[in-house]
């Protein structure tokens, strides 16, 4: 099974992760006094946030304050415009601030975008398993959930692709939405027991997938301190009774 960190993904319960969207340094020290105490297993950096992104050394210097006020694992998470994000970089520079990370091990995983040239995601996910970060493919549409095949397409072709977690986030726009991203990943697990998912169905509809998305084979779920990173994230301080009662 993967590991992010010390943290085996697929054994137990699902992770949760909280995600750091802050835009400054003021704000992540915001964030970070909040999650003090909380009950969650791994932090997600979305640098894409961040106002200082395009200066390297004060990015590297905020993920080290990071890492010191919080003993947890890390995932740094470059969200674009494509993916429903708030940067919409080259394939240059993107790829080029991924590798520079990887290189520098600033985390124990890495998100990569699976919706980009295939050739330079497959290397990134090769670099990072030559440094000893954990890969995460990822695949965001917050318009709409394609069919179930469609789904199953695209995790089976990110593990082909070498990642360590594959991970799906839509949008749905009905009730059968949800039901077939469920689906979908009962179905992937069932193939691949000890590949590493992570598979949300967002917005209020589908909640339901990021409380009993483990019940299917989704190994990790996302919850909010300030913001919501993503629709229909659930507050920390709530989700591990309820991952209790459903595990």
């Amino acid at each position: 099974m993967a590991k992010i960190g010390d943290i085996v993904l697929g054994q137990g319960l699902p992770k949760i992760c909280i995600p750091l969207v802050a835009k400054d340094e003021e704000g992540i020290n915001r964030e970070l006094d909040l999650m003090a105490g909380l009950d969650f297993d791994i932090v997600e950096f979305r640098i894409a946030y961040f106002e200082g992104l395009e200066d390297y050394t004060r990015l590297k210097d905020l993920v080290g304050l990071i890492k010191n006020r919080l003993n947890k694992p890390l995932i740094l998470t470059l969200r674009t415009k494509n993916e429903g994000g708030n940067v919409d970089p080259s394939e240059a520079t993107y790829f080029g601030l991924l590798e520079k990370i990887i290189e520098d091990r600033l985390a124990e995983a890495i998100d990569i975008e699976y919706m980009r040239k295939q050739e330079r995601v497959v290397k990134l996910v090769a670099l990072a398993k030559d440094k000893g970060l954990t890969s995460i493919l990822s695949n965001h549409d917050f318009d709409s959930t394609p069919a179930k095949e469609e789904i199953v397409t695209r995790l089976e072709a990110m593990i082909g692709m070498g990642a360590d977690v594959a991970k799906i986030a839509l949008m749905p726009t009905c009730p059968d939405d949800v039901l077939n991203l469920l689906g979908a990943t009962s179905q992937v697990k069932a193939k691949y027991p000890d590949q590493a998912l992570i598979t949300v169905s967002m917005g209020q509809m589908g909640t339901i997938s990021r409380l009993a998305g483990g019940v299917f084979g989704s190994d990790m779920t996302f919850a909010s301190v300030l913001e919501e990173s993503a629709p229909g994230q659930i507050p920390a301080k709530n989700i591990r009774r309820v991952l209790g009662i459903l595990g």
